[in-house]
């Protein structure tokens, strides 16, 4: 009963939420307007707790797996209790089942009663929001209404004064045209006036040019008067230089007099320094030849001295040779007597020992003769046919005699090999020390023929030297005699020219035609350099003319500042232009020919 309990509870629970479930499905299905309300009260009606209805089920589920054990330990039950028992199990798990349909049924509905509650909310949203145009739709309808009222209102005083103005138009054209005809007839009147004014300003020029015509002809009259005296003023400053130029040529010629005499004078004493040089030249030249002779004597008197050297040198040597090759007989004499001494002591030595040595002398023998005797055997058996064959050597075996002979032949060789290689280290070291004399002796020559040939090159050079001073005085000689030549040339062309001079002076005839160019290009030279002068001058001019307040210099052009008025009331005084001065137009270049001439309107009345 304790188990039946709870169950019962809940499927009276379960049954509820599905007739929750059946009567919302009706409600949908009909969709009147209590639909919604129905809904959310059945919505409301469901217990929300739903941590209560899970720690319940929880707890069911607990004692359900209890009693589920309690049955399975009581064996004690019968078959009817136990088929009860499984009955209720499985309408307890159709029960879990439906129930968790229910549940999620449930879920599903609270969602969608959710989702149309929003939906509603953003309709009666949005049904605001067309309220609210609607409303200010019309307000604007209205606005629009008025202002277009009020515009049509400017239109038709925009119209009234459009005719207004039309009329105005009319009557200051017609005055235009009066004032343009007017403005005709006083061009007309002006330009007349012009061309009166420019008559008379012409005639005026004309005078002032006949003037100016006329004064520069009195000028040009007075600047050729003027040119003549200065003229003649320069002809007479020119004869005076002339004067003053003859008397300086004759200073200059009596000092080219001196000059020639105090070089006449040195040529003659040159030419007789020359003169002792040449003989001092002479005897120098003597006394070398002297010198040489000397020399080539005193060079046959040393060969003839090398030659006794070397002769006696030669006698020396080949007695010095004879003297080795004795002493070397004497040295191998004296090994001679000493091996001859030395074998005779051991012969002394050995006497005493013959006895020993004479038995073994004996066993020796013996043992000889068996050695012999087994030679023999062996040559026997070497010889017999039936045995190995063996082949003899040419020739015969020396005996100790013939060995002892070959070998003292040997050592008299040897000897003699020895004998000569010391007679030939003995040749070698006294050609040797030949050599080394003989070299400190050409070195000592070499010296004094260094010295000579020294001697005898500073001599030539100082003959060089001499020769080369005597020519270049020779060369100043001829220069300072052609320079003397020269002047003298000058000097008589000068007193020539002078006399002519004078004689024309004399006649009254006019001067030469070269001192006439020169005099030409005098006044040229003072011309150019007057106009040098004013060329300085005029720059400096301009370039302070340039310069700006400032203290800037500017190469542009000035522009004009001022005017002059042309009426007639007023005075042709300068004004200026102030701030709106008129720009300097520019040339016109060569695209103007793609460019036509402007068509002047005539002007309408």
């Amino acid at each position: 009963m304790v188990l039946i309990r709870p169950c019962l509870t809940f499927l009276s629970q379960v049954c509820a939420s599905q007739q929750l479930a059946v009567y919302g499905r009706q409600g949908h299905g009909k969709r009147d307007s209590a639909g919604p309300l129905r809904t959310q009260k059945m919505i409301e009606a469901i217990p929300k707790d739903n941590s209560v209805l899970s720690e319940r089920r929880r707890e069911l589920h607990k004692e359900v797996e209890v009693a589920k054990r309690n049955l399975a330990q009581q064996k004690i039950l019968s078959e009817g209790e136990s088929k009860l028992v499984e009955q209720q199990l499985a309408e307890e798990s159709k029960l879990l089942k439906e129930q968790e349909n229910m549940r999620e049924l449930v879920f599903n509905l609270v969602r969608m009663t959710q989702i149309k509650s929003d939906e509603r909310e953003q309709k009666s949203k949005d049904f605001l929001k067309a309220q609210q145009k609607h409303n200010n739709i019309v307000k604007e309808i209205k606005a629009k209404d008025l202002e277009i009222r009020i515009y049509r209102k400017k239109k038709r005083e925009i119209h009234r004064r459009l005719r207004e103005f039309a009329k105005l138009y009319d009557t200051i054209r017609n005055e235009r045209n009066k004032f343009v005809n007017l403005l005709h007839k006083s061009h007309q009147k002006v330009n007349e006036i012009r061309e009166r004014y420019k008559m008379s300003l012409n005639e005026l020029e004309i005078l002032r040019n006949s003037a100016v015509i006329q004064e520069r002809k009195l000028q040009n009259s007075m600047l050729k008067h003027a040119n003549n005296i200065t003229i003649r003023e320069s002809m007479q400053n020119d004869v005076c230089k002339i004067m003053s130029k003859l008397q300086e040529m004759k200073e200059k010629k009596e000092a080219h007099l001196s000059s020639m005499d105090r070089l006449a004078n040195t040529i003659t004493m040159i030419e007789e320094e020359m003169v002792q040089l040449r003989k001092k030249y002479e005897r120098a030249v003597q006394r070398r030849n002297e010198c040489g002779v000397q020399l080539i004597e005193r060079e046959e008197e040393v060969c003839i001295f090398y030659e006794k050297i070397n002769i006696q040198e030669k006698m020396k040597l080949n007695g010095e040779i004879e003297i080795h090759t004795l002493e070397d007989k004497i040295r191998f004499l004296k090994l001679k007597i000493a091996e001859k001494q030395r074998q005779i002591c051991v012969t002394r030595k050995l006497v005493p020992t013959k006895a020993a040595l004479d038995a073994d002398l004996a066993v020796l023998q013996i043992q000889f003769s068996q050695c012999t005797d087994r030679v023999k055997d062996l040559e026997k058996q070497f010889i017999n046919p039936e045995g190995s064959r063996a082949r003899l050597l040419p020739g015969k075996d020396l005996t100790e005699e013939e060995m002892i002979k070959k070998l003292d032949e040997l050592d008299m060789q040897l000897a003699r090999k020895e004998e000569k290689l010391l007679e030939k280290d003995f040749i070698y070291e006294q050609v040797s020390r030949l050599t080394d004399r003989l070299s400190s002796k050409t070195e000592a020559c070499k010296q004094d023929t260094l010295i000579l040939a020294k001697k005898m090159n500073g001599y030539q050079k100082r003959i060089k030297n001499a020769t080369e001073k005597m020519m270049a005085v020779v060369a100043e000689l001829s220069m300072k005699q052609a320079l003397t030549i020269e002047l003298q040339k000058e000097v008589r062309e000068k007193e020539e020219f002078i006399f002519s001079c004078h004689s024309r002076m004399e006649k009254g005839l006019p001067l030469n035609k070269e001192i006439e160019s020169e005099w030409l290009k005098v006044l040229r030279d003072e011309e150019m350099y007057a106009r040098a002068i004013a060329e300085t001058s005029r720059a400096s001019s301009e370039a302070n003319s340039r310069l700006l307040p400032s203290g800037v210099c500017t190469t542009a052009e000035q522009r004009p500042n001022a005017y002059i008025p042309e009426a007639d009331t007023t005075l042709p005084l300068p004004k200026p232009y102030g701030a709106l001065a008129p720009f300097k137009p520019s040339e016109p270049g060569a695209n103007m020919r793609h460019i036509r001439k402007p068509v002047i309107k005539p002007i309408e009345i």
